[in-house]
Order: structure tokens, then sequence, then C-alpha cells
């Protein structure tokens, strides 16, 4: 088996249930052939969905009203 296969096989086995087999084939190429390039996009994309979740709930715990105690 080949590197890429092996990657495939393995982010597959454990994400296979919320991401497409081609979706991860597409990721293991990407990384393959960027490399350290492809690492630092995925970095920031994952940094603007953090920030976008953070914006969600402190907009959500603004707009709750009170735990009744």
């Amino acid at each position: 088996m080949n590197p890429r296969e092996i990657l495939l096989k393995e982010i597959f086995d454990k994400v296979g249930d919320k991401v497409s087999e081609e979706t991860i084939s597409e990721k293991i190429n990407q990384f393959l052939r960027y490399g350290n390039i492809f690492l630092l996009f995925e970095v920031m994309s994952l940094r603007k969905e953090i920030e976008k979740i953070k914006e969600q709930i402190q907009l959500q715990s603004k707009t709750s009203p009170p735990p009744i105690t």
C-alpha cells in the first residue's frame, strides 16, 4: 500500500461517517502535493471556523434569558 492509500484508509475509518470518501481523497491529494502550505491554509480555515462559533456562542448567551434558579 502506498502512503496515499494508507492515509485514505485511516482517515476514512475515523471520520468516514461525517465526511465523504471523495472529500477525504481530495484533501489527501492536496496534502501530498502541497504539504506545509496545505496545512497552513487548513489551520487558517479552522481558526475562522472557531471565531464564527465563538461569535455564535456569545450572541446566544446575550439573547437567551437567564436560567431560573
